[in-house]
């Protein structure tokens, strides 16, 4: 298995263990998304003014041109990956939640490879004489 393939597993993997646990499933991954990606995820919460706690309701990860939507309702999760160009839904696809956990890991993994490859480039571009 190449390092690669290793790393993704890993993200995967630990994207399902957190999944175990469906009533903390929700706010372990909205908590870790926020933290991680700042800007692109966005978290609706359940509800009142004076209610202590408020679980989430629902989470949107943006990874161009998918978008990433987990929605609960009484404790069960719907999932669906929803393809988006210059804002407009032009696909929208239903999976189940062991799939969409796979391909949110996928579009994780190649996003950091992509920022990882374009702060070499730009590191190599300041570089050069």
């Amino acid at each position: 298995m190449a390092k690669d393939d290793l790393s993704f597993e890993l993200l995967a993997a630990g994207l399902r263990r957190d999944s175990q646990d469906l009533g903390r499933f929700a706010e372990v991954l909205a908590t870790k998304l926020e933290a991680a990606l700042p800007g692109q995820v966005t978290v609706t919460r359940q509800g009142g003014l004076f209610q202590k706690v408020k679980p989430v309701k629902t989470v949107t990860v943006q990874l161009d041109p998918w978008h990433y939507e987990l929605s609960v309702d009484q404790g069960r999760p719907t999932t669906r990956r929803v393809k988006r160009v210059r804002g407009v839904a032009i696909k929208t696809e239903p999976l189940s939640l062991a799939a969409w956990i796979e391909e949110l890991a996928k579009s994780l993994y190649e996003a950091a490879q992509n920022e990882e490859a374009a702060r070499l480039a730009l590191e190599r571009f300041l570089i050069q004489p």
